[in-house]
C-alpha cells in the first residue's frame, strides 16, 4: 500500500514538474531576459522553486511578466502546494529513520552536503553554502544568494526537496 502511494506522489510530482516547467518555458516574461544559462534548465528551477514555496526572487518571475504568467503562477502554486507541503513531505521524510544517528544525523549530513555541493559548484564559501542550504531546505529563499550556473540551479532544485523531506522530519 505504502508502496502504491509513493508511486503515485512520485507522478503526481514529476507531472506537475512538468507542467511548471511548459509553462515557464513557454509563457513569455516568466524568466528574465538576462537569467543566463540553458533555457529549459532555469524553467524546470523556477517550477521547482515555485512548487516548494522557496521563492529566491532571483531569475523567476521576471518584470515583463504578463497577467496570463500570473495566472499561470497562481494556479501552479495552489495546485502544488497541498501536493508538497503535505504528503510529499509526510511520506519523503522517513528516508531520515534509516540515517544514523536519525533526525539530527539526517540534519547534519544534509547540511554538510549542501556546503559540499554549493562550495563546489558555485563557489560559495562554506558559510555561504551552509546559510543558503539551510534557507533553501527551511523554504525561506530570501533571494540575497542563490544559483548562478545551470548546473547550481539543477542541483538546487533536486536539493530542495532533500532538505525538505528532512525538514518533514522535524515538522
Amino acid at each position: 500500500m505504502v508502496e502504491l502511494a509513493g508511486n503515485r506522489l512520485l507522478i503526481i510530482g514529476l507531472s506537475l514538474i512538468a507542467a511548471g516547467t511548459l509553462g515557464f518555458h513557454q509563457i513569455p516574461g516568466m524568466i528574465a531576459e538576462d537569467a543566463g544559462g540553458n533555457h529549459w534548465i532555469n524553467a524546470v528551477y523556477c517550477s521547482v522553486m515555485t512548487l516548494t514555496t522557496v521563492g529566491f526572487g532571483d531569475i523567476c518571475p521576471s518584470d515583463k511578466i504578463t497577467n496570463v504568467g500570473r495566472a499561470f503562477i497562481v494556479l501552479l502554486s495552489f495546485s502544488g502546494l497541498g501536493m508538497f507541503c503535505g504528503p510529499v513531505m509526510d511520506y519523503s521524510a522517513t528516508w531520515t529513520k534509516n540515517v544514523p544517528g536519525g533526525a539530527l544525523g539526517a540534519l547534519t549530513a544534509t547540511i554538510g552536503l549542501g556546503v559540499a555541493l554549493f562550495t563546489v559548484l558555485e563557489g560559495m564559501t562554506e558559510l555561504e553554502a551552509a546559510y543558503f542550504t539551510v534557507i533553501t531546505g527551511t523554504t525561506i529563499g530570501y533571494g540575497d544568494i542563490g544559483p548562478q550556473t545551470d548546473a547550481g540551479r539543477l542541483v538546487t532544485a533536486f536539493f530542495r526537496h532533500i532538505g525538505n523531506k528532512c525538514r518533514g522530519r522535524f515538522a
